[in-house]
């Protein structure tokens, strides 16, 4: 397809209606496409938006990322993404803050950005699978696929949200049939119109509009054009599934496992891109306010139909036989010896490939990567020794095996075959039995080859499994098991990170001690399991409050701490009172009970008297028991003596 100028595009933009960026998203996007522009002015510009800077330190910190130290700052996450991405993610993230609901009351708004995050997240999972796209372009660009329909339930309210709620509506081809008739284009045109006016590479653009029926597009097959497209065609049959209902999700799958055969993904693959895929969703989701749900591996939905299993594929003879039969290139100058072995490895149900000379059948041997050659020694042009040398310095002819055919058997000419990398080699006047026999020991070689590399594969993938337990394991250690908040092991690692970082910097440091009220009663009155939903819904308003830099762990019992780099004392009490009031104002149900926790927070800035850190968490412990003594509820800050060693 080529992308021309849409008229109907363009008089839909003169209405003012087309979803568009935030004017924050939009001087971010302008100051990103300039050449001059550098790191730090971009991150100055990100950080006016503290929503936007935490999600681009989540995507930065994402498994698309591999593992590595942990990104803290936005300039560190924009290094690390590119500028280039940050300008899409701006895009992205915020058109979904900006239209998260509208003025239809047909379109689910929640249903849509639910599935094009599924489809982001799958996109980035199978381009590191598939190598045809960068993982965050990919990403960017699954988000965004399926704007048009936005676009057209912004523009279109009313109409539109009844048109997709109609049965025609329920395939590809009817809704857009029914858009094109109605509004003179349709979802994917505008998809793509908007992708371009909003400067993404052409061969994104090109592929978002094909993406939902790639087979129309006439792409080279393998072209980076098609596998982008196909890789988005996988990506939005995962999405389906997402937000599919569980009862029709069973049958979205054998659908799915075909889809992802067409980019190379077979099935063991599919599975473990659906689990990865459903986990990252939910966690995605919690972060950009995206309604998502928990859902099952393939494996337990595949389960449930054992009235009805799939077939297995059950070995038929002739699949018996392919395992056996071999990719064969045969080199030969000589048309009728060339014929002759031709004709006798077809009898034995090999594959045959055939080329007159060396330099043809080097070509051949690149292209094809046949599992055995077998070529002639005195050949014009390239003979076959040079053809083997050659071969052997490429990555594709290393495990390719070589048998020579000659009618010489002097040993300094068998010596410099087999020193140039023949493996073996079959004496002019041949048989078939004879040149079947050294297939066999062929075959042989290259099994044990087949099965070290099998192993070294799942070595590879058991080394990689390992490293994700690693880390998760890593996760749980960081981690309190009750709020979910990190723990003090957690809690202390990052002190001591803000605390060098404020060394070097000379910035502000403060941190907050918060302890529950009066929590031994509920403990005593209503029980242990009271105090810990007590201890979960504290833990949740703090989260709420707080700013995406701030750092909130539970330092153990009722007590948690509060870390705010670059965070005055000023500032930090005005952040501590909006803790308090946040706990106070909200209420904790456990059943036939209601608690109304408060807290009380010391509150302690790092000043030039103090050398350590526990000397900072020393004063706000120490401010935390005046606001205790001086009442409860309420909010202290340190003197500025509070916590030194005398």
């Amino acid at each position: 397809m080529v992308v021309t100028a849409n008229p109907r595009f363009d008089e839909l933009k003169t209405t003012g209606k087309l979803p568009s960026p935030s004017g924050v998203a939009l001087a971010i996007i302008e100051l990103c496409r300039k050449d001059d522009a550098s790191i730090d002015e971009i991150g100055y510009a990100v950080r006016a938006d503290p929503a936007l800077s935490g999600r681009i330190i989540k995507f930065a910190n994402s498994a698309l990322h591999g593992p590595r130290r942990a990104v803290v700052s936005v300039p560190e996450a924009i290094q690390l993404v590119g500028i280039n991405t940050v300008r899409q993610l701006v895009l992205g993230f915020s058109l979904i803050s900006q239209y998260r609901e509208g003025a239809s009351a047909m379109f689910d708004y929640q249903r849509f950005w639910s599935r094009s995050l599924a489809v982001a997240i799958a996109a980035s999972a199978v381009s590191m699978r598939v190598r045809s796209a960068a993982p965050e372009e990919a990403f960017t660009c699954g988000l965004l696929a399926g704007v048009g329909t936005l676009a057209l339930a912004t523009i279109y309210p009313d109409e539109y949200g009844a048109m997709v709620s109609s049965a025609a509506a329920e395939s590809v081809d009817g809704l857009t049939k029914l858009e094109q008739e109605r509004f003179a284009t349709d979802h994917n045109e505008l998809s793509a119109a908007l992708l371009q006016d909003w400067h993404l590479p052409r061969l994104f653009v090109v592929s978002v509009f094909h993406h939902e029926v790639p087979e129309r597009a006439g792409m080279p097959e393998g072209s980076r054009e098609f596998m982008i497209c196909n890789l988005l065609h996988l990506a939005a049959a995962i999405g389906d599934l997402c937000v599919a209902p569980d009862s029709e999700r069973k049958a979205l799958i054998p659908n799915l496992i075909l889809v992802a055969a067409k980019v190379g993904v077979d099935e063991a693959v599919v599975y473990k891109l659906w689990d990865e895929v459903r986990a990252q969703w939910r966690d995605w989701g919690r972060i950009l306010e995206i309604k998502t749900h928990e859902m099952r591996s393939l494996e337990e939905l595949n389960r449930e139909t054992a009235a009805n299993p799939p077939p297995s594929p059950k070995p038929t003879p002739a699949t018996e036989k392919s395992i056996d039969p071999l990719t064969v290139l045969v080199v030969e100058d000589d048309r009728s010896t060339l014929l002759l072995i031709e004709h006798a490895l077809k009898d034995a149900g090999h594959k045959v490939h055939t080329a007159p000379d060396g330099r043809s059948g080097l070509a051949l041997a690149v292209s094809l990567r046949p599992q055995i050659i077998v070529s002639d020694w005195i050949m014009p042009g390239l003979d076959g020794v040079s053809f083997c040398k050659a071969l052997r310095q490429t990555e594709e002819g290393q495990q390719m095996y070589f048998i020579i055919l000659s009618a010489l058997e002097q040993d300094d000419q068998l010596v410099e075959a087999f020193e140039s990398g023949v493996d073996d080699y079959v004496t002019k006047p041949f048989t078939a039995r004879v040149l079947s026999a050294r297939l066999r020991a062929g075959r042989r070689v290259i099994k044990l080859q087949e099965d070290a590399r099998r192993d070294s594969e799942n070595l590879r993938r058991f080394a990689a499994e390992l490293a994700v337990a690693n880390r998760r394991l890593q996760q749980a250690a960081l981690t309190d098991p009750l709020t979910g908040l990190p723990n003090r092991r957690y809690g202390m690692e990052r002190l001591e990170q803000e605390w060098a970082a404020s060394t070097r910097t000379l910035r502000p440091l403060t941190c907050m001690v918060i302890d529950v009220d009066q929590f031994k009663q509920v403990n005593d009155n209503f029980g242990h399991d009271s105090g810990d939903v007590v201890l979960r819904h504290v833990a949740s308003m703090l989260r709420k409050e707080a700013r995406t830099e701030d750092v909130i762990c539970r330092l153990g019992g009722e007590e948690f701490l509060v870390i705010s780099p670059d965070t005055t004392m000023s500032a930090g009490l005005s952040l501590a009172e909006r803790l308090r009031v946040g706990v106070e104002r909200a209420r904790a149900s456990t059943g036939s009970n209601t608690h109304s926790p408060t807290v009380s927070i010391g509150v302690a800035q790092r000043n030039t008297k103090m050398t350590r850190m526990d000397e900072l968490i020393k004063a706000a412990d120490t401010a935390l028991y005046d606001a205790k003594r001086a009442g409860r509820n309420r909010v202290a800050p340190a003197t500025p003596k509070a916590g030194l060693a005398s």
